[in-house]
């Protein structure tokens, strides 16, 4: 059976079967009833449990050939032992996709080995799986957390597929908050039959989907995986983190999911031959996905920088040229044009420098000034805006800043949007004073805390754009 078909039960199921719920709700099997119910999915749940009667309202089941009707997917999690049980029920059943979260297989020794060849011979062409051992999935489209907390984000144009289970889950619930809204969400465990390379060509083809992070100890199939993010990456961004660099790293991949994480300069070789963007960390993945979700691509190196303080202003010209990007001085025109509205004492030359000044007319200008010019290709911009006001003025109710707030950035978000070039902006206070942020970021203009993490993703932009002419050229 193709993977599109499995997955496509999985992540939108109309009906899902629990196999070893639970009534206990510090238990996986209540748990993830209970991530079912709140998160609203509006499907037919199946409890599967050969001793309760019911649990969290649903009526129990001894055996998924007991249920009536059809079932599309299953969460798993009994105990390894009787797994390879389970498949044959569910082949029985006609059930065509599930998620095997119960760990104790390929990551433990022989034993578990010969458990999953159970598995893959009982299910062979009949039932695709996600697993053993991990985390499970969520979609927001099919309303569908199957995870151990009710959490699901509200939408999002992100496919995330993490072979770390624990892991992964706590970088799904932390994308939300670094401005990224994750559609899907895989942990892929320890891939023994659903392999990375599966997960890209599905979500390649997702239409919902724009970009695809992985967070990879090793690959299974890496000649597939790099065939088939070659033919994804013209199209969209695949941002991912590798980890196990070191050897160390590697035997902890090993006992983990089971992962050969392999030479870390092969995988770092084949990414960028493949046109993938590699992330150290979680935040540069994050901080990465959210440049190429939002921002158009630069069509040259040359940068504009606009700040009201000179020293971050230069910290950010180094990182950018530290990117193989240019930070070029402005025509004297233009110059002249920005001295019109920046104070004497100012520098109009790039990076602009309109020093702490609360001239709004300052500001409000300068940033349109530069963008028009035909020789700069993006801008980033530094402490413009309204990130401060409720810190100048603390007695004045949030209410009344609220106003202001939508002024200022609308202002701001028009001038950005005008000239099709990407426009970053720094607010270094971004995560203490999080509304000025927020708004830019609704309108798909991207905020980051520091000039590294804001120069970085210009970088990557400007890295895409340049392959993208190369792909395009062959």
């Amino acid at each position: 059976m193709e993977a599109r078909e499995a997955l496509d039960k999985i992540l939108m199921p109309r009906s899902v079967a629990v196999v070893g719920a639970s009534t206990d709700p510090f238990k996986w099997g209540n748990m993830l009833l209970a991530a079912l119910q709140k998160t609203g999915f509006e499907g037919d749940i199946y409890p599967v449990n050969p001793r309760a009667e019911e649990i969290l309202g649903l009526k129990c089941y001894a055996n998924v050939r007991d249920i009536p009707g059809d079932i599309d997917s299953a969460l798993v999690v009994v105990p390894a032992r009787f797994v390879p049980g389970v498949f044959e029920d569910m082949v029985a059943k006609g059930i065509k996709g599930a998620v095997v979260i119960t760990s104790g297989f390929g990551e433990t020794g022989e034993e578990g080995r010969e458990a999953i060849r159970q598995i893959r011979e009982t299910s062979q062409g009949k039932l695709r799986f996600i697993g053993p051992n991990c985390m499970g999935v969520t979609s927001s489209p099919g309303k569908l957390s199957a995870l151990m907390i009710p959490f699901l984000h509200e939408s999002g144009e992100v496919a995330f597929i993490s072979q770390s289970g624990g892991y992964g889950l706590q970088l799904y619930l932390r994308a939300s908050a670094l401005g990224v809204g994750v559609g899907k969400f895989v942990s892929s465990g320890n891939e023994s039959d659903l392999k990375g390379w599966e997960y890209l060509k599905y979500f390649g083809e997702d239409p919902d989907i724009k970009i695809i992070a992985m967070y990879i100890e090793g690959l299974k199939a890496g000649r597939k995986w790099y065939e088939e993010a070659r033919e994804i990456t013209p199209e969209k961004p695949i941002v991912v983190i590798k980890v196990g660099v070191t050897e160390e790293g590697s035997m902890a991949a090993a006992s983990h999911t089971g992962s050969i994480a392999g030479s870390d300069q092969i995988y770092d070789a084949a990414f960028k031959q493949a046109g993938v963007v590699r992330a150290g960390d979680a935040v540069e993945m994050f901080d990465y996905v959210k440049g190429l979700l939002y921002c158009d691509l630069p069509q040259g190196p040359n940068i504009g920088i606009v700040s009201n303080s000179g020293g971050v202003a230069v910290e950010t010209a180094d990182r950018l040229i530290q990117n193989r990007m240019k930070v070029p001085t402005l025509s004297d025109e233009t110059q002249k044009e920005i001295l019109g509205v920046i104070p004497a004492f100012g520098n109009p030359k790039n990076p602009v420098d309109l020093t702490a000044t609360l001239n709004m007319n300052s500001f409000l200008n300068v940033p349109g000034m530069v963008l028009k010019q035909p020789e700069i290709h993006g801008l980033v911009t530094i402490g413009l805006g309204t990130a401060i006001l409720k810190t100048m003025f603390p007695d004045v109710p949030q209410e009344d800043l609220a106003g202001i707030y939508q002024w200022l950035n609308g202002q701001l978000i028009n001038t950005y949007q005008q000239h099709g070039k990407p426009v970053i902006v720094i607010d270094p206070s971004a995560d203490v004073e999080p509304e000025s942020a927020r708004i830019m970021e609704a309108s798909r203009i991207p905020v980051y805390t520091t000039p590294e993490r804001a120069a970085d993703v210009m970088g990557v932009l400007y890295r895409r754009k340049l392959y993208l002419d190369k792909v395009k050229g062959e």
